[in-house]
């Protein structure tokens, strides 16, 4: 089979070349370059088209099936599944470059951070044991003056790199671990839910308690898969929208 050149896979990249490659599949798919029912190259084809080893093919193969996006039958292949119901792309708007291209200023200000020992539940997402100690921080992105998101994190301690309040201050995740390649972070699990905002949250953000809210988790994942932030946004439901991306089969 002839395999029309895709995107390269850059080895330099902090990024794991199965995930570049996952990710280009996963365009191809979004694209409709790959339609539902269409059999997937194979690990060799995908290997020897990228320079990589079966097992980074097999591995990226694993990532899309996890995801539901591409399912295996056994002594046929691989093909990409239909789409669920459930499932969708939402574009998340990014608060600094929606005031750049508004003409307005964005801020963050950072309302607390301490040393904390890691709960059940942040424990569990962050793959850690009960107890460890955690950084948890919390801060407001304003826009134009206005506070828009409440930001709640819980960072992974990392003794050799502590972070200092002017990173804490920034406004992108990324920045907090600008100094740790192997911390660095390259990708998210994100999961988007309808909330309401509590008489705390709507006193920070300046709207009334029970107006509704869109909560974003978040789980960061550095390039050797290693879960270093989760946390939630909370964005104002009368400030805010998401565009979801679907294909019409």
């Amino acid at each position: 089979m002839s395999l029309e050149k895709r995107e390269q896979i850059d080895g330099d990249s902090f990024v794991p070349a199965y995930f570049q490659l996952a990710q280009v599949l996963h365009g191809e798919i979004l694209n409709g370059s790959l339609r539902p029912g269409d059999r997937v190259p194979s690990e060799n084809e995908l290997s020897e088209e990228y320079g990589l080893s079966r097992m980074t093919a097999r591995k990226a193969i694993s990532l899309l099936t996890e995801k539901g996006l591409v399912r295996r039958e056994k002594g046929r292949g691989t093909f990409v599944s239909r789409p669920r119901v459930e499932g969708g792309l939402f574009l998340i708007p990014d608060l600094h470059d929606e005031m750049r291209m508004q003409g307005l200023s964005s801020d963050v200000r950072l309302l607390g951070v301490k040393m904390v020992p890691a709960g059940r539940v942040p424990a569990g997402k962050l793959g850690i044991k009960n107890g460890e100690k955690v950084i948890f921080l919390e801060r407001v992105l304003e826009g134009g003056g206005e506070p828009l998101v409440l930001d709640r994190k819980y960072v992974l301690l990392d003794r050799s790199q502590p972070l200092l309040e002017s990173e804490l201050g920034h406004g992108s995740t990324e920045e907090l671990f600008a100094g740790n390649a192997e911390m660095a972070p390259v990708r998210a699990d994100l999961k988007l839910s309808a909330t309401v905002l509590s008489a705390r949250e709507a006193q920070l953000l300046g709207g009334k308690k029970g107006a509704p809210a869109f909560c974003m988790e978040q789980l960061i994942f550095a390039a050797n898969d290693k879960r270093v932030i989760w946390g939630w946004l909370l964005y104002r439901g009368d400030r805010f929208s998401f565009e979801s991306v679907s294909r019409l089969l």
